[in-house]
């Protein structure tokens, strides 16, 4: 069996970028029968009928086995530090925040609470040798408490110089955990901190449920809007698959869009504001008239006479709307 009870814990395998793919796998598959076989003398052994005394005294304090179980079981205090220990050690420092931050692979069936994509911000202040830093705007997406936000981070700047912080998430700060700068760490100060630039947020979109009616319903949310500090989604688009309709709208004073249901509703088309016949003839020769829209749009037509008789109107695009009279 393994020499110790944790050493499938501290003997995870450092998988570094210098490494190739096959020394990679080959870590890998040495580690999970490392793992195997540790969780098969463990289970041999969870039983305090069969718990083998002299090889568990070392990680007990020379306590037997029957003895360290009863004294977990009956007091409260050291059984809830045993669990936080427990907990925090496996989930929350070495599996979750430490492993998967340090390196970047392809996981499987991953269920978190938070995902954040922006790994690239420890890489654009320290890049990989012979490479330069980067103060290029960070894109990445953000999923949390139902929503999926889309970022634009911007690297801040006083006096033309970039601001710099120590790399954190929340109370949580980061250390590199070795001199070669390979790998990250949470679990503890090693002197070394992992620095990256300081950077100004902007939400571009969002994805979210809303209740309507009821009825929790995923919104998607374009845009960053302008800035109003009376209505936060001034200038921003909207999509939502409401029960029985399908809205699309620009917000603003009114919600100008696409309300598609039983009919289907255009809210804030330009309105006519003049039409001019000043050119339109003696009705023996092509004439034309204009229309003016809200926003100074001027569409103007050209027209076709029979006998004094409009029979053609024809836009500037060429295209023709023939006029019937009988």
């Amino acid at each position: 069996m393994p020499a110790g009870l944790f050493e499938a814990d501290t003997s995870f395998p450092n998988l570094t970028n210098k490494k190739t793919t096959d020394e990679k796998i080959k870590a890998i598959q040495d580690y999970l029968y490392m793992l195997l076989e540790t969780l098969r003398w463990t289970l041999r052994n969870l039983s305090p009928e069969n718990f083998n005394d002299e090889e568990m005294a070392p990680y007990i304090g020379g306590a037997t086995v029957n003895e360290f179980m009863f004294e977990i079981a009956n007091n409260e205090e050291i059984r809830d530090e045993f669990e936080t220990i427990v907990a925090d050690t496996i989930i929350s420092n070495m599996l979750i925040t430490n492993e998967l931050y340090a390196e970047y692979g392809e996981i499987a069936d991953l269920v978190v609470d938070e995902l954040r994509t922006d790994y690239k911000r420890v890489a654009r202040y320290n890049p990989p040798i012979g490479q330069s830093r980067s103060t290029a705007p960070l894109d990445y997406i953000h999923i949390h408490d139902e929503e999926i936000d889309f970022i634009t981070e911007t690297v801040k700047t006083i006096g033309g110089e970039p601001q710099i912080e120590q790399f954190h998430h929340g109370a949580r700060y980061f250390w590199w955990y070795d001199a070669e700068h390979t790998q990250i760490t949470s679990t503890h100060d090693t002197g070394d901190p992992v620095i990256v630039y300081q950077y100004n947020r902007l939400i571009k979109g969002t994805i979210h449920f809303e209740t309507v009616n009821g009825t929790k319903i995923p919104t998607f949310v374009l845009g960053a809007g302008t800035g109003d500090p009376q209505d936060a989604d001034i200038g921003k688009g909207f999509l939502r698959k409401n029960t029985s309709s399908l809205d699309m709208w620009l917000h603003g004073d009114q919600d100008n869009g696409i309300f598609i249901g039983q009919y289907t509703d255009l809210v804030g088309l330009r309105k006519p504001t003049t039409i001019d016949f000043s050119n339109w003839g003696d009705g023996t020769a092509s004439g034309g008239f204009s229309e003016t829209l809200e926003g100074d749009i001027v569409n103007s037509f050209t027209v076709d006479f029979d006998n004094g008789v409009p029979i053609r109107f024809t836009d500037a695009q060429g295209d023709i709307t023939e006029v019937v009279w009988e």
